[in-house]
């Protein structure tokens, strides 16, 4: 009988216990209010800026991501993805970045030269060059036996322009690569002395990216990758395809407007590999902004002598170096296509970085474009100086 009331009193005592556990164990019916420290809150007054810009020049959306001393502590989308499907833009949405590609173009170059393959002035064209005749059937003039990488990188080749000084680039978009530089080799100018002006013309970059396909015996995405966009960490960066139904997983559709509206998809953008080819989300495009910064922070790609050359500019243009400009204390490139206007920008001495990129653009035919990217540079130039202390000190890298 004792036996029996002890084994009772000893399971209604496990009973007891075991329910304490599992209370204890149980969600609260009343949430933390307090988020975790290493956790991203909103920051009203960034993104106070971003709805207005987005409000005022009728984009519809846009990702932010911001660094400080390194450290990813600000990333957030704003607005859609895809208007006609309400498809809300997230952080892993990826856009083309236009002309901002130049800059993953100047790294390219610039690690051939760092590993010995190549010089910046190395000449381009003509017998014992690096791409000697291989394209074009008529015999080259004296300008375009002079340029060098360095001319091509710099924009100031002088050229490379059809009838009304336009970029060749666009031109015959039914041609393959090879048949248009052939083409262009033929039909294109140089309207200066190589080296004597700043000329900026997207075939520059077309030319630079075939030198990395010639020098590197791989295609210009694939030398990329191996060289750069695997050992950052940036997985979102690839090649923009031809047309709408060429999207990436994960891309935006674009929204031009006046002049621009319709022509988002009419490019062939597969062409613009090294000019203006590049896709990928903003995290990973500031993430690649502070691979190429000099500042020890986080690793960078090029050595402190081959990230000298990369960032000098020319007797023409002493701001625009190898695919990246130097303005003041800040170091950036832009980017503008139909539906699509991108930038990165990163401060020489505060600390902060910032990418930003839209899948909507103002009308760059416009008279008033001008108007519109000035007001996309005060916005970065904004995030870059002012209000520095709303940021948690974490990193979401």
């Amino acid at each position: 009988m004792k036996t029996q009331t002890f084994f009772s009193t000893s399971l209604r005592w496990l009973s007891a216990f075991l329910l304490l556990i599992l209370i204890s164990c149980s969600d609260s019916s009343d949430p933390d209010p307090t988020p975790p420290a290493d956790k991203q809150e909103d920051i009203a007054v960034i993104d106070g800026k971003l709805e207005a810009f987005l409000t005022t020049h009728k984009i519809p959306g846009a990702t932010l991501a911001i660094s400080k001393n390194g450290k990813l502590v600000y990333k957030k989308p704003y607005g859609l993805a895809n208007v006609e499907a309400n498809e809300k833009m997230t952080n892993e949405h990826r856009m083309r970045v236009a002309s901002v590609s130049k800059t993953f173009a100047g790294l390219a170059i610039m690690k051939l030269v760092q590993d010995g393959k190549i010089s910046l002035d190395d000449k381009v064209f003509g017998p014992g060059t690096i791409l000697g005749t291989t394209y074009g059937t008529k015999a080259y003039s004296d300008r375009v036996t002079k340029v060098t990488v360095r001319h091509l990188m710099q924009m100031t080749t002088g050229g490379w322009v059809v009838a009304g000084n336009r970029d060749a680039i666009d031109y015959q978009t039914n041609l393959t690569n090879d048949q248009f530089f052939s083409w262009m080799m033929d039909n294109a100018t140089l309207t200066f002395e190589p080296g004597s002006q700043y000329y900026y013309v997207n075939t520059n970059y077309f030319v630079a990216s075939r030198i990395v396909e010639k020098i590197s015996g791989k295609s210009y995405y694939q030398y990329m990758k191996e060289s750069f966009i695997d050992p950052i960490g940036i997985p979102s960066t690839v090649m923009a395809k031809n047309g709408i139904a060429g999207k990436q997983s994960d891309e935006v559709t674009y929204y031009g407007q006046g002049g621009t509206k319709g022509f988002e998809y009419n490019l062939n953008i597969e062409r613009r590999d090294g000019d203006a080819g590049i896709v990928i989300n903003a995290v990973d495009l500031l993430k690649f902004s502070l691979a190429i910064d000099g500042n020890p922070s986080r690793p960078d790609v090029l050595n402190a002598a081959t990230f000298a050359q990369f960032v000098q500019g020319s007797s023409a243009n002493q701001g625009f170096g190898n695919g990246i400009v130097t303005w003041n204390s800040v170091r950036y490139f832009y980017g503008a296509l139909p539906g699509t206007r991108s930038s990165y920008m990163y401060h020489t001495s505060n600390g902060m970085a910032v990418a930003l990129i839209f899948n909507g653009n103002a009308d760059y035919t416009a008279n008033t474009y001008n108007t519109f990217a000035i007001a996309h540079q005060d916005l970065l130039l904004d995030l870059l100086n002012n209000n520095l202390n709303v940021y948690k000190d974490i990193d979401q890298f």
